[in-house]
């Protein structure tokens, strides 16, 4: 059956619509008929909270970020790609996380005194906001997320600490770039950033490049947790 004709789907054929857009990190694992299967960036959930083992897909606001996430986490060969949610398909994902759709909602990267923190596996350590549905069945060829502004304060929180109060006006500029423009820009923050450091640093920042400026910007990692707590007093 196509996705198309599958119940309750939608004549774009897409399975996820947010609001804002967000954007995931990819690889392409081909399988046999499945020549286009793909696997996307996930973290592991807190066990002891949600009761069972499980993954949050890892989402960006930031088209700009999810380049560089990208960048630092591909190994040779094996590289990842930024598309748009709506061309994933999680079904598969909530499949296994018993009927939950998990996010990380990407808000910024972990520095430690002015250098990304970074793990063994060589990407960077994240600050992210978690965030879980419990997907009917019935509309699972058609799942719709919407995030209020009560649901990104931590992601808002930090931007406006570090003076990028129209943040969001550089994404459809970058999106707008031929995809090598895209990577000699990611190419220039990656540049700019005085090298990374290991584990053993306790990230006491968040990072955030402006694209725009050519600058990265580092807010008091404390911005981030208190922003956090006043989501958990709003939900």
């Amino acid at each position: 059956m196509k996705q198309s004709d599958a119940p309750n789907a939608r004549p774009c054929g897409h399975i996820l619509h947010t609001a804002p857009p967000l954007y995931v990190l990819v690889r392409y694992y081909p399988r046999h008929g499945q020549p286009d299967y793909v696997r996307a960036s996930c973290e592991a959930i807190d066990e002891k909270y949600h009761g069972r083992t499980g993954n949050a897909l890892t989402v960006f606001l930031s088209p700009f970020d999810a380049y560089l996430a990208a960048a630092y986490i591909s190994q040779p060969g094996e590289p990842y790609h930024v598309v748009h949610a709506a061309r994933f398909d999680p079904r598969e994902l909530i499949h296994d996380n018993g009927g939950k759709l998990h996010l990380f909602i990407h808000c910024g990267f972990g520095a430690h005194n002015g250098r990304l923190v970074r793990r063994r596996a060589g990407s960077i350590v994240t600050l992210s906001s978690e965030m879980s549905w419990d997907i009917d069945p019935r509309n699972l060829n058609a799942i719709d997320i919407n995030l209020t502004s009560d649901d990104l304060t931590g992601y808002q929180r930090l931007r406006d600490a570090a003076g990028l109060f129209a943040h969001a006006e550089s994404h459809a500029p970058f999106l707008n770039l031929p995809h090598p423009a895209r990577e000699r820009a990611v190419g220039r923050a990656i540049t700019c950033m005085e090298g990374t450091v290991d584990l053993s640093h306790k990230a006491n920042q968040c990072a955030i490049y402006d694209p725009e400026a050519t600058a990265w910007h580092f807010v008091p990692i404390g911005v981030f947790f208190d922003a956090q707590s006043e989501e958990s007093c709003q939900s």
